[in-house]
């Protein structure tokens, strides 16, 4: 009988001290919430455009869902898209797989920039590329370090 006893108080011991483990061990699950200090502060994000073409969606829609979470929550935010080398074909007017969605962000105030030295080097005119579509002198590495000097994310999907 006292066996019996000895066993039942371990198992409830056991059970008792893994409960109090759990809870202190894994702390319990808070939210995070980082909107919360965007909402006195300016997002500002930097994106460069990947060289290759198949991950282009996913940075469009990257930025897409951070311009409507920023729109529906109020956030002030300055989004840029950055393409040199090769990448600068998304920009031009010979693709229009993604003018629409290109078109959509640059309403919502995205800034898509061009690379001038990628234009030289590609034999791409002005006219080339989408009217939306900024052009940075003298080119776009240049231009990332500045705005990451004043504070913008860079960003690589």
């Amino acid at each position: 009988m006292k066996n019996i006893l000895n066993i039942v108080v371990c198992v409830f011991f056991t059970i008792f001290l893994t409960f109090v483990f759990i809870q202190n061990s894994y702390a319990r699950v808070k939210d995070i919430n980082a909107l919360k200090y965007f909402k006195h502060h300016k997002l500002k994000e930097l994106y460069q455009v990947p060289q290759n073409p198949k991950y282009w969606s996913l940075l469009l829609n990257n930025i897409s869902n951070n311009v409507r979470i920023s729109d529906t929550h109020f956030i002030n935010y300055k989004i840029l898209v950055v393409a040199y080398g090769p990448a600068l074909k998304l920009f031009m007017k010979s693709d229009k797989k993604y003018y629409p969605l290109l078109q959509s962000i640059a309403s919502y105030g995205v800034k898509l920039v061009a690379c001038h030295q990628t234009m030289l080097g590609m034999h791409v005119k002005k006219s080339q590329i989408f009217k939306f579509v900024h052009i940075v002198y003298p080119g776009a590495i240049f231009y990332i370090v500045q705005k990451e000097n004043e504070g913008y994310a860079y960003l690589q999907p």
